[in-house]
């Protein structure tokens, strides 16, 4: 049992009534036990939002709750056109996302000569070979759970992140931009249903 928001995708021209009719089919096979019932789905004639991101944003804001069904359009960029920016913007993430990994996903204390890894949470001794055997967390202390690795080594994790977020955040925008000059009118349709 328990509550179920799903979100499907549909081109411009759909019939209505029939998303509806196969939407209400579906909830009525998956919810049979909790009577398998969806509320009418409330069509918004606005004007299409700029990004599928923003239509979820749009449809979570103008939910007015128990089990509410809405849909909105949105324009969908096409990605098989993409631009020249679109196209090094995915090169930077790629190369970003791969730093922030490679930072991330090393395994401070096989850098380290000592025979003992301190933490400096808890102050407790750890033996460097017995940490590095079968840890699924081996920059984690044992027994606190703090970070092992130095503060300057999670600073430089966390800007390698924020790099990442960065793009992500142009690759958006530039998405936006893609859809304004020549995407396509899609709904966005947002049912909820308990089962």
């Amino acid at each position: 049992m328990g509550h179920n928001i799903q979100h499907y995708d549909y081109p411009e021209n759909v019939d209505q009534k029939k998303v509806f009719r196969d939407l209400a089919n579906y909830v009525q096979h998956e919810a049979w036990q909790e009577g398998g019932h969806l509320n009418e789905i409330r069509w918004l004639d606005a004007k299409p939002l700029p990004s599928r991101d923003d239509a979820e944003e749009f449809l979570n804001k103008h939910d007015k709750g128990w089990y509410d069904c809405l849909a909105v359009r949105y324009l969908e960029a096409d990605r098989h056109n993409p631009t020249q920016a679109y196209i090094a913007l995915l090169d930077r993430r790629r190369k970003a996302y791969g730093r922030f990994a490679t930072l991330n996903g090393e395994v401070y204390i096989s850098t380290i000569s000592s025979g003992y890894v301190g933490c400096k949470n808890c102050g407790s001794k750890m033996n460097r070979a017995a940490m590095l055997k079968g840890r699924s967390a081996p920059n984690r202390c044992p027994v606190c759970g703090a970070d092992l690795r130095p503060a300057s080594k999670l600073e430089r994790i966390e800007n390698a992140r924020k790099a990442v977020d960065e793009i992500d955040r142009k690759l958006a925008e530039e998405e936006r931009r893609m859809a304004k000059r020549n995407g396509a009118v899609r709904w966005l349709v947002k049912i909820e249903f308990h089962t």
